[in-house]
């Protein structure tokens, strides 16, 4: 009996450093993830650290699996190679794209996008958008970062708004929210979450939210078929269930949504210098 504990013991001590955590953890070594600048989602703050909503979400369903993460920053470009290659593990943020199938497993989503349009705050009773035609109708000048999905029916009239002069591209969100603050365009398309962070946050403008949504999108994260184990998708998955239904990822939206919201009554009606 004594020699059969001290085996027991043996084992469940050689499980416990092989993996360096919990013998039932996932988890054997921390995972590499991904990520690159795009607020409110995910940043380095000014000490270097990895900071945002998705940063957020994913380091509660780790800590829930008692998982540790390392964090790497790099372009997503980059961070997609090295998921193929099977030199990252996760990334966060992720839409659905049957594509990605063939390099990587999609997360149960862990929370939801919203495509929709802006304005400033001090024209908002004066720029009513019912319907998506009403840009056309209105001759109003849109405003959009030029790497993004913005719903089937800004890609039907891309051309469309281009030859009519409605349409102005830009390298990023921020610019575009810069370019609205200066007049040159009259709506921003966009993240719901997204545009008014930046706006407030970094732009100092403030914005108002139109109620038309031009697309709807599940987000996951996306975890490498060549690094990581059908145990660790099973649990992640299973986290973000208990979490969600807790209402604790639910609880990091709101902390980032009132973050903009508290910038926004500072900074009503001002623009950049």
């Amino acid at each position: 009996m004594r020699l059969r504990i001290l085996l027991l013991l043996l084992i469940y001590f050689q499980a416990y450093f092989a993996y360096g955590q919990k013998a039932t953890s996932s988890c054997y070594e921390p995972i590499n993830v991904g990520f690159n600048s795009w607020a409110p989602y995910s940043w380095l703050d000014s000490a270097g650290k990895p900071v945002g909503l998705d940063v957020d979400m994913l380091t509660i369903v780790a800590d829930n699996l008692g998982c540790k993460l390392n964090f790497i920053d790099m372009p997503v470009k980059r961070a997609h190679r090295m998921l193929q290659e099977g030199t990252l593990d996760i990334m966060m943020g992720a839409s659905y794209r049957p594509e990605r199938e063939a390099y990587a497993d999609f997360s149960v989503p862990y929370r939801d996008e919203e495509i929709k349009l802006f304005v400033k705050s001090d024209l908002a009773s004066q720029i009513k958008i019912d319907k998506w035609q009403d840009i056309f109708s209105q001759k109003l000048v849109l405003l959009a970062p030029i790497f993004g999905w913005y719903g089937a029916d800004f890609l039907a009239s891309e051309q469309a708004l281009i030859k009519q002069k409605l349409l102005i591209f830009s390298r990023n969100a921020t610019q575009s929210i810069r370019m609205l603050g200066y007049g040159r365009g009259d709506v921003v398309i966009g993240d719901s979450i997204a545009v008014p962070y930046i706006a407030t946050q970094i732009e100092r403008i403030s914005v108002t939210e139109l109620p038309l949504v031009l697309d709807h999108n599940q987000i996951h994260f996306l975890i490498s078929k060549k690094t990581t184990n059908p145990e660790l998708i099973t649990g992640i998955n299973q986290s973000i269930k208990r979490l969600s239904s807790r209402g604790e990822l639910a609880q990091v939206i709101v902390k980032w949504q009132q973050i903009s919201i508290a910038k926004t009554q500072e900074t009503s009606g001002k623009v950049p210098l």
